[in-house]
């Protein structure tokens, strides 16, 4: 890390990662039952012990390679996202969720927004990274419960518009990430540069937190399409709004 952390707040952002990974699991048993649990607890434990590993042997250190090896961390989980939005098993297993079980959760970034600006606190990261700069993300974790609650089925355009707008935001807190962190393509030349995602456990934020916000939004919103084509009397001409379910 550029500067010391005080223990709580890493023990904080580690509690977080482990709540997150224990929640998909439990998500999943609740509806496809302890086999499916497990192999999705797997997956989740066996990509964070893979991603510690690698940043405590330093391979996400150094910056000046191209592509940068961050890459590493952030390709596997988005494929991940991608076979999901695309998954016929994974389409009926929406079918069956309650639509505000793919939103509440996006709550947790309330937390690490809090947790970001204490890392710029003590002089770890810039405030470009926080809701003090240029990083908004705290509004989609403070609306989500709002949109769980109030969206669901009669204002769920509404729902669709906010999963948009969430994965634009984020996509902007990584841009800015990339841009001030010491790699040939650096912009931003902030003070610290965004280096602390190469240790652990904050390489846990570009390879689980972050994939898994875009994953609820890309889910919610394929959970969402879906359920407006099954609508009764739903248009089903080419001019329906809405294109039809994956």
């Amino acid at each position: 890390m550029p500067a010391p952390v005080p223990d709580a707040l890493t023990l904080a952002f580690i509690a977080l990662v482990l709540g997150m990974a224990t929640l998909v699991p439990v998500a999943v048993a609740l509806r496809r039952g302890g086999g499916a649990a497990a192999v999705t607890a797997l997956a989740v434990d066996g990509w964070l012990g893979v991603t510690a590993v690698l940043a405590a042997a330093g391979l996400f250190e150094d910056f000046s390679r191209i592509p940068p090896r961050i890459g590493v961390a952030l390709v596997p989980p988005l494929l991940a996202i991608l076979w999901l939005g695309r998954s016929a098993a994974v389409g009926r297993l929406l079918d069956e969720v309650p639509p505000g079980w793919l939103v509440y959760p996006q709550a947790f970034r309330i937390v690490m927004e809090l947790i970001l600006w204490q890392l710029f606190v003590v002089g770890a990261i810039p405030a470009i990274m926080t809701f003090e700069g240029r990083n908004v993300d705290i509004l989609v974790g403070l609306t989500a419960p709002l949109i769980a609650w109030r969206c669901f089925p009669r204002r769920a355009r509404v729902a669709v518009w906010w999963n948009v707008a969430g994965i634009l935001i984020l996509l902007n807190v990584v841009v800015h990430a990339q841009l001030s962190a010491p790699t040939p393509f650096r912009v931003f030349m902030t003070r610290p540069p965004v280096t602390f995602i190469a240790y652990v456990p904050w390489i846990w934020l570009p390879a689980f937190l972050v994939p898994l916000a875009w994953a609820l939004h890309a889910l919610s919103i394929r959970q969402l399409l879906r359920r407006d084509a099954a609508r009764p009397g739903a248009p089903r001409s080419r001019s329906s709004p809405l294109p039809p379910p994956a």
